[in-house]
């Protein structure tokens, strides 16, 4: 009852935004990118199936001074939905926090489109995309909300993916280039 609710909380603060204009499942804006974007989102919170995330890994690829003294296991997990187009391709919304390079608690929540090659040896599919949403560092404006856009990459075997996302160097807000890996369950 509890993951349950903690999962609806989520989505519907992911959603937010959107279900502010948004009548029921409709979209109703002047721009058509907002009207689309919303439908986009609005399916995935209505219809989309739920996803289990664990965070594992983030590789600090180089700028970093002090390297040894950086927390590689990114800890934690969270929870999402997807919702699959025809194509096999999908639209995410997720959340899940994890234990930064500094070992500090650091929550993330987006939106994903992922587009999917053909399907091999039995459900073997490489992914690309990108995600656009926030996340809140200790080391950054102490939590202020910072928005994100950035690629994504998975390899998935039928419903079980790792999942990746290169931070790159931003001078004067990090010292170096992060790969940060996670895996996806698809129930």
């Amino acid at each position: 009852m509890k993951k349950t609710l903690v999962n609806a909380v989520t989505v519907s603060m992911l959603c937010a935004p959107f279900a502010a204009h948004a009548d029921g499942k409709t979209c109703d804006y002047k721009r058509d990118w907002m009207s689309s974007a919303c439908e986009r989102v609005m399916r995935v919170a209505h219809d989309g199936t739920w996803d289990l995330y664990v965070t594992g890994y983030g590789w600090h690829i180089d700028g970093f001074d002090n390297r040894s003294e950086l927390n590689p296991w990114s800890y934690g997990g969270g929870a999402g939905k997807h919702w699959t187009d025809a194509n096999g391709n999908e639209d995410i919304l997720f959340a899940f926090a994890f234990s930064d390079s500094h070992h500090n608690f650091e929550p993330i929540g987006g939106y994903a489109r992922q587009w999917y090659t053909k399907s091999v040896l039995g459900g073997l599919q490489a992914g690309g995309g990108f995600f656009v949403g926030f996340t809140a560092r200790s080391d950054v404006a102490h939590y202020l909300p910072l928005p994100l856009a950035l690629p994504i990459g998975s390899i998935r075997y039928r419903r079980a993916s790792i999942m990746a996302t290169i931070i790159p160097r931003i001078p004067g807000l990090n010292d170096g280039d992060v790969a940060f890996f996670w895996g996806r369950y698809e129930f």
